[in-house]
């Protein structure tokens, strides 16, 4: 009989969707079902743009009535990822005092040089290690401070949105640690707070929740829950890397120093793994941030805006093609004309359009470029898969030049990685052999985390062994190295972008 090890559920949110998935250890190999998938998404209320954190919740139940009807009550734990940033604010008495904000809200405007006048780019980034968007959650923070939030001045604490569903099933008041390491609000030497920029910009000291560690147990499943869901009572709810990213980084079927990945979703996210920190003027001046990784793993990496803004464009797509689904974009861009025209994806029109599409053409007019290569579904697909391609090799030779790497293997993770299309280009824009898979890196990262803090594996060396005797990789080798080398010098001239 084949052995099997403890069931967990990892909980996976990310911007578009979110997924239950439950799995265990046997004979080797690290077993998964879904049990439920639900749209995750922001909501607009009252002009402001928001996380409507009580459905995350209620389909968290759903998932757990699900199991039980299928695999019986008993489980042994519980783990939410989510992505980083955002944050919900406590009362005194433990409760939500208002829905949490999104990232792409738009009140972080002016943050950026708010924050550089209280303290100085340059020492904020000395102290943190993390790169300057304007979506972070020191200018979140900061945004509600300048705007006298009443919330700010009312909450006795604060929870980033993975923490904050750990609690709400039971947890405490805990921060797991990669996700207190990206809110730039945290000393990545020390590994804690940093007294400095709380006070530097007015933030509560009393936000500063106990950080744990991936692994750790934060508390058990309330029982009035298991008792509506016909769970087991004791549950554990054991943090993962609670940030995505850092569960799907552990979860890179990868040995060695010299190979990078890039994890594939709403944002794109390339990676190098290093030991510590890196901190230079030249990772200042490049932007490049030091994540927190499980197992305290340094993520030396740079976000990528990412397939946001396919999804963005596929909302306008979708009003005259209701059946139009990624496949068939795919497929779409794949017939259109290559190298048609340039763009950036990182380019601020792309982090919050109204229209996705024409978001495309004005970028194309900005770049004095005819929008003729934007008049069809594929053409446009066409564009951000070449671009964003194009942008992951001026990303990783930035990181590999800091870190003083060179990489022979290339990791892509995540959903993305269905884009069989983009996975190709990107082999061919970096010139590297490329391995694909898994795609639910996130969840199976969750899902093995669990298992190490439950005591089921040892180290991360193990849990990547796990990961490498369970699925099978796609691999690309690069093809077309002449006409990618070409166009990405007239990518480079498009973007106004400096080798």
């Amino acid at each position: 009989m084949a052995e099997k090890g403890l069931k967990h559920i990892a909980f996976d949110l990310g911007a578009e969707s979110g997924r239950a998935v439950v799995g265990w250890l046997e004979d080797g190999k690290l077993k998964m079902e879904e049990l439920h998938r639900f749209p995750t998404q922001g909501l607009l209320v009252r002009g402001t743009l928001r996380w409507n954190v009580y459905r995350f919740y209620e389909a968290i139940l759903e998932a757990l009535r699900k199991y039980a009807a299928q695999y019986g009550g008993h489980l042994d734990s519980i783990g939410v990822d989510t992505w980083g940033l955002d944050y919900g604010l406590l009362d005194d008495t433990g409760d939500l005092l208002e829905l949490p904000y999104h990232y792409r809200d738009a009140r972080t405007a002016g943050t950026d040089r708010l924050v550089d006048s209280r303290l100085g780019n340059r020492r904020v980034y000395e102290i943190t290690g993390i790169q300057f968007l304007i979506c972070n959650t020191l200018n979140q923070l900061t945004a509600a401070v300048r705007d006298d939030n009443r919330a700010v001045r009312e909450a006795k604490g604060l929870l980033f949105m993975a923490d904050l569903l750990h609690y709400m099933l039971g947890g405490g008041l805990y921060t797991e640690y990669t996700v207190a390491s990206i809110s730039q609000m945290m000393d990545t030497r020390s590994r804690c707070w940093s007294d400095e920029i709380f006070d530097a910009i007015g933030i509560p000291r009393a936000f500063q929740t106990t950080i744990v560690r991936a692994g750790d147990c934060v508390g058990t499943l309330r029982d009035d829950i298991a008792a509506q869901t016909g769970i087991n009572g004791g549950v554990m709810l054991i943090a993962p890397a609670v940030h995505d990213t850092a569960s799907a980084a552990a979860a890179v079927p990868a040995q060695g120093k010299d190979w990078a990945y890039i994890s594939t979703g709403t944002w794109c996210i390339a990676g190098l793994e290093t030991e510590k920190p890196i901190i230079s003027d030249e990772s200042f001046r490049l932007n490049i941030s030091n994540s927190g990784g499980a197992f305290d793993r340094n993520l030396f990496l740079k976000n990528v805006m990412g397939l946001w803004i396919i999804q963005q464009c596929k909302k306008e797509w979708n009003r005259q093609h209701p059946e139009l689904g990624y496949a068939e974009i795919m497929s779409l861009a794949e017939q259109a004309p290559p190298f048609a025209a340039f763009i950036d994806p990182d380019d601020e029109l792309f982090f919050n359009p109204q229209n996705g599409v024409e978001a495309v053409r004005d970028y194309l007019k900005k770049t004095g470029h005819s929008t003729a290569a934007a008049n069809t579904i594929g053409g446009v697909a066409r564009l951000v898969f070449e671009g964003l391609a194009l942008k992951y090799r001026y990303v990783l030779k930035r990181l590999c030049a800091v870190a003083g790497r060179r990489i022979e293997r290339l990791h892509l993770i995540g959903g993305g990685i269905q884009n069989t299309l983009l996975c190709q280009m990107t082999a061919n824009a970096l010139g590297v052999k490329t391995f694909a898979g898994p795609i639910e890196a996130t969840a199976a990262g969750n899902l093995l985390l669990q298992a190490y803090g439950s005591g089921e594996i040892a180290s991360l060396e193990e849990l990547r062994g796990i990961v490498a005797n369970t699925f099978t990789l796609h691999e690309y080798l690069p093809q077309q190295q002449q006409q990618w080398s070409e166009a990405y010098g007239q990518f480079l001239n498009t973007c106004g972008l400096k080798e």
